[in-house]
Formats: structure tokens, C-alpha cells, sequence
């Protein structure tokens, strides 16, 4: 156990948030952002850093509520709600919540990537863009027209074509009429035609039933089929119409007494109607006299009995419901002038008993009752000869009160004939239409007569009048709905026609788009039509984006058509196709609005494509900052979808349900608000993969609500010089880094510089903005971009300098400002012997490393003779391994002599070659100085100085290792000091893998394996972060094997 805490030791130093390393000492590194929230109540925005720190007020108003931060894309603005009793208005400030103004009505602000529009949502629950600038409307996402509820929350993607939102839909009324969506373009005074096809209801609105059921003994089969079976008509009947009502009656003849005619129960609901007809007692079975019944007076009865309040006590009396009778026997029915044996049967109420058909039509009509024959259809040995039509009553009476008279069916069918029967009564189809002033249609036919269950089709002439000249275009729409029987049904029928004004003359396009049902919610073929004339009413061929019959997606797709006439005019419409999942009752779900620019192309229910455990029940979505992935609220849960809906996630575990998620920008976390051990509301964050959430926002007590992120920029400032040493009056380069390692732009990065007095600026460039010698203004830094200055200086006082540069500070201070050191060295002096020429020679840097900075020899000469020295040169005396030469002052290309001229007495001069530092050595360089005059002394001609160069090298033990292992790292002529980074050649690396060399030019590391790493050869390599340069080096092989599940084999040892 010594040696894993050991390695876990070692390890944990070296996998740590890697920050670019400056000569500045950094405090603990914040995630460039702050976190925006609603505090306490009613509510005003504050902001916190990454860790929940530095809080700092927004908006201070007692009064009112301040809700819904959203920060721009670029973090320089903020968007809120602000409430004020019943009304709520989106407000825009700068990020600090100065320079406020009122954009726009509604709530739940979200930008758009290019903060020029936001998207938020309008009184009446719409979704709507808004322009930034002004607050102008650019486009709203209207919610289908089958759908009732409203939109919630939107939240715009980074990609900026798909808006994303939360749809609570307390109702769906599917389409019932095709082309569900007509899209026309016409001019001002422009007409044109399209179709309504209408499946007329197979249940009238508003149904009131009563089943009126022989129960004489030839049908004691039939009526145990009514009372087991019936209930299933009646659950499909109250599924299309909630509201419809059943009863129960029977009838037998005059002479069975009070089996005449009973009200076993009364119009009422499924629920109350079912217990009754499951007990056999209330259906009692009698002979029934001779063959015919007295189902008129049954007939009557229902008709014309009255209650205790005096009303009628069957049937209600409105205008509203449709009341039906449906009559199931196998007999016709005695009418007067018929009469009753009543010695034979003695329980006759008199000779004469019976009802004439003209009261029986008299008292069905003036109620306004439907009736439904069904013949029962008894088949015996003899035949059974009596039927319900056999006096032709059936036929007369469903004819006149606009009722049914089905086909006969056999006891064992009969529920089907009663279900046909109902569903099949002709109703009368009424167009109407509703559109703005100066717009009209015209329905051929005017109306329609047709049974229950049929298709109908009207032909619509639409027709507008001079329009005004500032409506708009989203105005002109006309809504298109049909009674039955003059009957509102309780689901709508309707049909939406969309008309776009365009410019005088063009072509007529009319795109009709067609409703489909998806009940396994996938894509489904769905069909349009499209027409197009020119202004003479010619046909054109209309071309469409898309393809009829194609699939489509839950959801609404704008579906655009155009046309060109002879005359180049241009004619566009566009509509929508329909695909609705045919469900009932509550739902909420995530929608996608996806926009081409500000116009809305399609609408995508997105929540049927999310898996268990993270289907419906959804709300709230967030955006990943790619945008390839949602966060989204589910029940008392967070979930995480693909775009797509795929992979859909549980990233909390439960239990109090977290509320309005917001992804961060930097994608690391998920924010959300939920309650506390104490009740209140805080922040808490998560990792997108799912976790324990972590407490980061918090008030005491008071609630942190709604989440909000605000990018910043965080720039990083490094330095370094090359060479790092130079001679006396030597040139080197200060390179200075300005990344802006944040998430938002960078506005005004001012870098300014401190040369120190020994180092003389020669010049100063820069790859953004410009410089002077005090600083450089570089401008705007995106995130992620680099802005690189290059200050040449001159070494022109001996020793160590340095070159201090600052930026002003930011989220992290610590990484703002570096300090370059630069060595000069001391001044190269020749032996001053009077009489001689003499000779000096330095080398910078002392020490090199293969693969690093040039080593630069110089060469200074001095004539201290009393006369001028002509041809005057220097022959030097390099190291072959170092040859060729790098570069060269005042010598041959070379570097083997060094022409100087002619120098007056006292006069010095100086030249330099550059050495590459590309082979390891430990030698000596140097050179003789030569020259026509007096020379006094030789021995001070020629000068010498140790080169040395070393080589790193790395080794890694032992040389073999399964994945998982942690073998030792070890290096060795290493710059002292400096920070070297490791890494392997094959597989992964920890990250970032970096390392201190000691004093002495070693280090020792523990570099791991990772556990289902690749296996195979491969080789350490490391390579300078900071400190001296050098070529990166190697290790020699490092073998991965397999790890073996295996216990070791000690069956070898002794």
C-alpha cells in the first residue's frame, strides 16, 4: 500500500490544469466566467464568480422582480425579465446592469450566437424573435394549429438555426380537414381556388343515446349479446365525443302488462349505465303475444313522457346535442288501428291500445329525434318470418327523422349493427369562413347532406378585395371551420389558409399541405399539392423544396413552391406539412424551430425521439456551448440528449427536482437551481456525464434561481527570449504571447512594455494592432487567438535584464504579466598592451544543449600599436562537430576568417559566428588576430574559450510494463531549472506531464499508463516548456503489454 500511495502521489503531480507558465507566480485558476442569478424576493440579478465568490449586485429595484438572466453572446450585455404585477417585459443592460432599456414584452430572453436578435416569449405564450437594436419583430414560431397550450422558454443554439423550447400542449385536436394548411401568394385584388375534403364525424356532436331493445323471448340471444358487448360501442363513442349520453329501455307488446315499455335507466354516462346492464334482473323476458310488438308506444314514451320538474324526462331540450333512439328488434309493431283480444290476453289496457304512425312521426320530429333501425335477424327451422321492417314503419320513420335503417344482423352481431347504425347517420355539412377585411370565400357547394364516416369535398374561391396597403402579410389569414347539422363538433374542423400579398401581376402559387398522424412517432409520407397561374389564369408548373410522399418528421415543415411566368415574374407560397402524434390528454415536450435567417423553416417535436428513462414529461432545454447536445428538465430529473434526441441520459439522480439548467460555456458543467436541506433554492453544478451535484451559488436565505452564464475573455501572457544570453552590444528577440484563453472576446487587449536602460530597442512588430516602444494596443482577441509582439533589443549594459510586460487585469491576474530575462555579458576587453595587437574571445552562452539556442562566438580586436594595422583579420579555430557555421558578422560566409581592414592606433573592432548547438561536446574554440605593422608582443594575438554541449537524455525503468503501470521516468543533462514536459509517442499521456530539473541537470517522474491504453513498442519524449531550449530526446523502448487478470506464476521459484 506504501508504493500505490506513492505512485498516486506522484501522478497527481503530474496531471494538473495545465496554464501557460510566465514569471509571474499565479494564485488558484478560475474558469473564465461569472454565474448570473435571480436573488431572493421578488427578485433582483446578481453575479458570482466560477466558485460562487465575488458577489456583485446587477439590478436594485425593491418593487419590482427581476428574473431570467441571459448574457449576450460575447458577455458585454445582459437580457432579463422584469416583472410588474401582472405584466413582464424583457429588459437590456450592459453586464454590469448599467445603461438599461426596454426591449420588448414577455420573458425568458435567449441571444441568438451573433447577439443581434433574441428569442423570447410574448404574452400569449409565443415564441417570438426580436431584433436587439430596436426591439422590432422579426418572426414568431406559431404553435401548430391542432395543438392547444403554450410555449415555454426558449433557448437559441449556438449554431444559430434551431431555437429550442418547451411546448405544454393541454389539448390536441387533430386535423380533420385536407389540405389541413393552405399557403397562397397573390396580388392585392388577386383570386384563387382550393379544395376542403371533410370526413364527416362517424359520432354527431353531442350525442344523447338511447338504446330501445326487444325483450320478448325470440330475443333473449340478442339482448345478453346488447348488455355483455355494448360497452365497447359506448367507450368508442365518448372517446370522439367526451360528453355524449347513454340510456336503456325495453319494449314487449300491450299485452305483457308492464313489460309494455320500461326506462330501465335513463340518459347518463358509460360509467353509471354499466353495473345496470350486467344485471340480468332488469332485462326480464316475456312472451310477447302474437308476432308483432308495440315498440311505437315505446317510441312515445321516450318522446313525450314528462319528469317531476315538467320538463321532458328523456332527452335534453337544447339546440346542442343530437338525440338519437336506436331501435333493435326482430317484429314490427302494432299501430292503430289495431286492436288487443283482451279475453286472450287479459293484461291489454283496452281493445284499441295502439298509437297511429302520424303520432309517432309527430312526436319524434317536433323533439328533433334521430332514429336508428336495427333489424334483428332470427334464423330458425321454420323461418321466422316476422322482421322490425316488415310494415315498412322502420323504413318511413328513419327516412323522416333524418335516422338510419341498417341491414339486419343476427343476435350474435347485433352490436356491430348498432355501432353502424349510429355511425352512419346522414349529417349535413356547413362550410363557414372567417378572414380579414376585403377577403372572402366561396364554398361550392354551399353545403353538403351525406352519412356519418363519408368523405366530402367543397370547392373555396378566395377572393381579395383592394387590401390595405400597410397590412402585413401574416395578417391575411383565413380560418375556415364546418358544422354538422348545424352542430359545432366538440372536436374542431378546420382548415388555415395563409395568404401572402405580392407585388402586382405575379403568378398565383397555392401550396395545399396535408395533416398526417405518426402513432409511433417516426417520421411518416405526408403529401402536398401545388398550383400555380399566371396573371392571365394560364397553368404554370410550380417547382417545391421538397418532395411529395417524402417522410416527414413529428412536427410542422414549411413546405415553399414558386413559378415563373413568360414574363420572368416570380410567384412564392409556402405551407406547412402536418405530422401529429394522435394522442390524448397532457403533454409536455422539447420542440426544435429551425430558422433559415429569421425564417422559420420547420418545427421538430423532438421529445418522442428521447429514450426511457428520459421520454416526455420534459421541459426547459439548455444547449451544450457546440451545440450538439441538449440539457433538459424530465419529472424531478435532469436529462442529456444528442440534437438528434439520441443518447438521451439521466444526469441526476432524483429527489428534489432541479430546475432551469443552463450548460456553461466552457461545456464542463450544467447549472441548475434546486432546494436545499433548509428549503431554499441554490445553484448547484453537475458534470454533463452525470454526478454528485456540488452547492456553488448560494445566499443563506434567501433563493438563487435561473442560472445564467457570462463569458469572459481571460488572456494569458507569456515571454521569452532568444537567445536568452547575447554578447555586449548583441541583439536578441523578445517574444511576447497574448492568447485569449477565454470564452469571449477580448475587447481592448493594451500590452504594455518597460525596457530596462541596458537594453536599447532597435524595433518592434506585431501580428494585430500597433506598438510603440511603451506598449502596444493589439485590439480585439477572439477566443482562442493569439496575438504575438517581437521587440528587438540590443544588450548595451552587462548583466541580467529583464523585459516587463502587463496587461490589465482579468479574470485570472496571475497569467497578465511576464518578466523576459535577458544576460548580456560583460564587455569583451582585449589585452590593452601598447604596441600590440591583441585579441579576446567570448562565448554565449556558456553552456548550450543539443538542439538549442546557437552558442555565439565574438571575436574583439584592438590595435595598440602607434600606428594604423592594415589587413587586419582574425583566423578562427572552430569545432569541427559544430560546423557548418549558423551565421556570421564581419566574417566569411564560413567562418574561417574574419576580414577586418585596416585599424587606426587605439581602435577595436568585433566580430561574431554563430555556432548550432547540434552535437554533444566538451571542447575549446578560439582564433588568431593578424595584421601588417607592429606587433610587440604575439602572445597576446590568439585567445581561447571552453565550448561546451550537452545532451539530454531520458530512460524509463523497467522497459516492460502492462497497461495500468507506472514505470519510472529518469533524465539527466537537463538546463537546471528548467520545466520539461513528457509525453508519450504512443497512446495517451497524462496531462499536462510536466517536470522541474534539479539544480544539478536531473529529474526523476513517474509517468502512467493508462488502463486500456494501446499496446505495443513505444518511447518517452520529452521536450522544454520553460528554460533553456533543446531538441526533444527519447527513451529507448518501452514495451506494453496486456494486463493479465492471472495470478503470477511462482511454481520457478525456489
Amino acid at each position: 500500500m506504501r508504493h500505490l500511495a506513492l505512485v498516486v502521489v506522484l501522478l497527481a503531480g503530474l496531471v494538473v490544469a495545465e496554464r501557460p507558465v510566465t514569471a509571474t507566480a499565479q494564485p488558484e485558476v478560475l474558469a473564465p466566467y461569472r454565474i448570473a442569478v435571480s436573488r431572493g424576493d421578488p427578485g433582483d440579478i446578481w453575479s458570482t464568480d466560477a466558485r460562487g465568490g465575488d458577489p456583485r449586485q446587477i439590478t436594485d429595484t425593491p418593487d419590482t422582480s427581476e428574473t431570467d438572466p441571459a448574457y449576450s453572446p460575447d458577455g458585454t450585455s445582459i437580457a432579463f425579465t422584469r416583472s410588474i404585477g401582472e405584466g413582464s417585459g424583457v429588459v437590456v443592460a450592459d453586464a454590469e446592469g448599467g445603461d438599461e432599456r426596454v426591449l420588448h414584452h414577455g420573458r425568458h430572453p435567449s441571444w441568438s450566437p451573433d447577439g443581434s436578435m433574441i428569442a423570447l416569449l410574448a404574452d400569449g405564450g409565443v415564441v417570438t424573435v426580436v431584433r436587439v437594436a430596436d426591439g422590432v419583430e422579426l418572426t414568431t414560431i406559431p404553435r401548430p394549429h391542432h395543438v392547444l397550450g403554450y410555449d415555454d422558454k426558449p433557448a437559441w443554439s449556438p449554431t444559430g438555426d434551431v431555437i429550442a423550447f418547451g411546448r405544454h400542449t393541454t389539448a390536441l385536436n387533430p386535423p380533420h380537414v385536407q389540405p389541413h394548411v393552405v399557403g397562397a401568394s397573390t396580388s392585392r385584388t388577386g383570386t384563387f381556388t382550393t379544395t376542403a375534403t371533410v370526413r364527416t364525424p362517424s359520432v354527431p356532436a353531442r350525442p344523447e343515446i338511447m338504446f330501445l331493445l326487444d325483450t320478448t323471448s325470440s330475443m333473449t340471444t340478442t339482448v345478453d349479446t346488447v348488455r355483455a358487448n355494448i360497452g365497447t360501442v359506448m367507450e368508442r363513442i365518448s372517446t370522439a365525443e367526451p360528453d355524449a349520453l347513454f340510456g336503456i329501455a325495453t319494449y314487449q307488446d300491450a299485452s305483457d302488462g308492464d313489460g309494455r315499455y320500461r326506462l330501465v335507466r335513463n340518459l347518463t354516462t358509460p360509467d353509471v349505465l354499466q353495473p345496470v346492464l350486467a344485471e340480468p334482473a332488469n332485462f326480464p323476458i316475456e312472451f310477447g303475444g302474437d308476432l308483432p310488438e308495440d315498440w311505437f308506444n315505446a317510441l312515445h314514451h321516450l318522446a313525450r313522457d314528462e319528469g317531476a320538474d315538467g320538463g321532458y324526462l328523456t332527452f335534453s331540450e337544447g339546440d346542442d346535442v343530437t338525440r338519437i333512439i336506436v331501435l333493435a328488434g326482430d317484429a314490427a309493431s302494432h299501430n292503430s288501428p289495431d286492436t288487443c283480444d283482451t279475453v286472450l290476453y287479459p293484461a291489454c289496457p283496452g281493445a284499441t291500445p295502439y298509437w297511429t304512425e302520424d303520432e309517432i312521426t309527430e312526436d319524434l320530429t317536433e323533439r328533433d329525434i334521430h332514429l336508428v333501425g336495427v333489424p334483428v335477424v332470427i334464423v330458425q327451422d321454420p323461418p321466422y318470418t316476422e322482421k322490425l321492417d316488415n310494415r315498412l314503419q322502420a323504413t318511413r320513420l328513419t327516412t323522416i327523422t333524418d335516422g338510419v335503417l341498417v341491414g339486419g344482423y343476427e343476435p350474435g352481431q347485433i352490436v356491430a349493427g348498432i355501432e353502424q347504425g349510429i355511425t352512419t347517420l346522414p349529417v349535413t355539412v356547413t362550410p363557414e369562413a372567417s378572414c380579414p377585411l376585403g377577403v372572402t370565400v366561396r364554398f361550392d357547394p354551399p353545403r353538403a347532406r351525406v352519412a356519418g364516416g363519408t368523405d366530402v369535398t367543397f370547392t373555396e374561391t378566395v377572393t381579395l378585395g383592394e387590401a390595405p396597403t400597410a397590412r402585413a402579410a401574416a395578417d391575411l389569414e383565413c380560418r375556415v371551420w364546418f358544422r354538422f347539422d348545424d352542430k359545432l363538433p366538440a372536436e374542431p374542423y378546420e382548415q388555415f389558409i395563409d395568404i401572402t400579398l405580392a407585388a402586382p401581376a405575379p403568378p398565383t402559387v397555392v401550396v395545399n399541405a396535408n395533416a398526417v398522424p405518426s402513432p409511433g412517432r417516426t417520421p411518416v409520407p405526408a403529401t402536398f399539392t401545388a398550383t400555380a397561374t399566371d396573371a392571365a389564369g394560364a397553368p404554370l408548373t410550380p417547382i417545391c423544396d421538397a418532395t411529395s410522399g417524402a417522410l416527414f418528421p413529428v412536427g410542422l415543415t414549411t413546405v415553399t413552391c414558386t413559378a415563373t411566368d413568360s414574363g420572368g415574374r416570380t410567384g412564392r407560397a409556402s405551407s406547412a406539412v402536418t405530422v401529429y402524434v394522435p394522442e390524448r390528454g397532457e403533454t409536455d415536450d422539447i420542440w426544435l424551430a429551425r430558422l433559415d435567417g429569421a425564417d422559420l423553416v420547420q418545427q421538430v417535436d423532438l421529445s418522442p425521439s428521447f429514450a426511457t428513462p428520459c421520454a416526455r414529461r420534459d421541459t426547459a432545454p439548455a444547449w451544450s456551448p457546440d451545440g450538439n447536445r441538449l440539457v433538459y428538465e424530465h419529472g424531478d430529473v435532469l436529462c442529456v440528449a444528442d440534437a438528434t434526441g439520441a443518447n438521451a441520459t439521466p444526469i441526476t439522480s432524483g429527489g428534489e427536482p432541479p430546475e432551469d439548467p443552463a450548460w456553461s460555456p466552457d461545456g464542463s458543467s450544467i447549472a441548475f437551481s434546486m432546494s436545499d436541506a433548509d428549503e431554499y433554492h441554490r445553484v448547484w453544478t453537475v458534470p454533463p456525464g452525470g454526478g454528485t451535484p456540488v452547492d456553488v451559488v448560494s445566499f443563506r436565505q434567501e433563493d438563487a434561481d435561473l442560472p445564467a452564464f457570462r463569458p469572459l475573455p481571460d488572456l494569458v501572457l507569456t515571454g521569452s527570449a532568444a537567445p536568452a544570453a547575447v554578447p555586449f552590444g548583441g541583439a536578441t528577440s523578445v517574444r511576447l504571447r497574448v492568447t485569449n484563453g477565454g470564452l469571449a472576446p477580448a475587447r481592448g487587449a493594451d500590452l504594455a512594455l518597460t525596457v530596462p536602460a541596458g537594453l536599447r530597442v532597435e524595433e518592434i512588430t506585431t501580428t494585430a494592432g500597433t506598438c510603440t516602444t511603451t506598449g502596444c494596443a493589439l485590439g480585439r482577441l477572439a477566443p482562442n487567438e493569439t496575438a504575438e509582439v517581437l521587440v528587438t533589443v540590443t544588450g548595451t549594459a552587462a548583466g541580467h535584464q529583464a523585459v516587463r510586460a502587463t496587461l490589465p487585469p482579468d479574470v485570472n491576474p496571475g497569467d497578465n504579466a511576464a518578466d523576459v530575462a535577458v544576460t548580456v555579458a560583460d564587455e569583451i576587453r582585449p589585452p590593452d598592451n601598447p604596441g600590440s595587437l591583441s585579441l579576446a574571445v567570448a562565448l554565449v552562452p556558456q553552456e548550450g544543449y543539443v538542439g538549442g539556442d546557437d552558442l555565439v562566438l565574438s571575436y574583439r580586436v584592438r590595435n595598440g600599436a602607434s600606428v594604423p594595422m592594415t589587413d587586419v583579420r582574425v583566423v578562427t579555430s572552430l569545432p569541427p562537430q559544430l560546423l557548418p557555421v549558423d551565421a556570421v558578422t564581419g566574417c566569411a560566409a564560413d567562418g574561417a576568417t574574419c576580414a577586418i581592414g585596416t585599424l587606426a592606433p587605439g581602435q577595436e573592432a568585433e566580430v561574431r559566428v554563430a555556432l548550432p548547438a547540434k552535437a554533444a561536446l566538451d571542447s575549446t574554440a578560439g582564433g588568431s588576430v593578424l595584421g601588417v605593422g607592429p606587433d610587440n608582443n604575439a602572445a597576446d594575438n590568439t585567445a581561447a574559450v571552453r565550448v561546451l554541449v550537452r545532451q539530454p537524455e531520458i530512460a524509463v525503468d523497467p522497459g516492460t510494463g502492462p497497461t495500468g503501470f507506472v514505470p519510472r521516468a529518469t533524465g539527466r543533462s537537463f538546463p537546471p531549472g528548467a520545466t520539461v514536459r513528457m509525453g508519450w509517442t504512443l497512446g495517451l499521456s497524462p496531462t499536462p506531464g510536466d517536470v522541474v530539473v534539479r539544480p544539478d541537470g536531473t529529474f526523476e517522474a513517474y509517468v502512467l499508463v493508462f488502463h486500456n491504453d494501446r499496446i505495443g513498442v513505444r518511447q518517452l519524449e520529452a521536450s522544454p516548456v520553460v528554460g533553456p531550449p533543446f531538441g526533444a530526446v527519447r527513451s529507448g523502448d518501452f514495451l506494453v503489454v496486456p494486463r493479465t487478470l492471472q495470478p503470477p506464476d511462482f511454481a520457478s521459484r525456489g
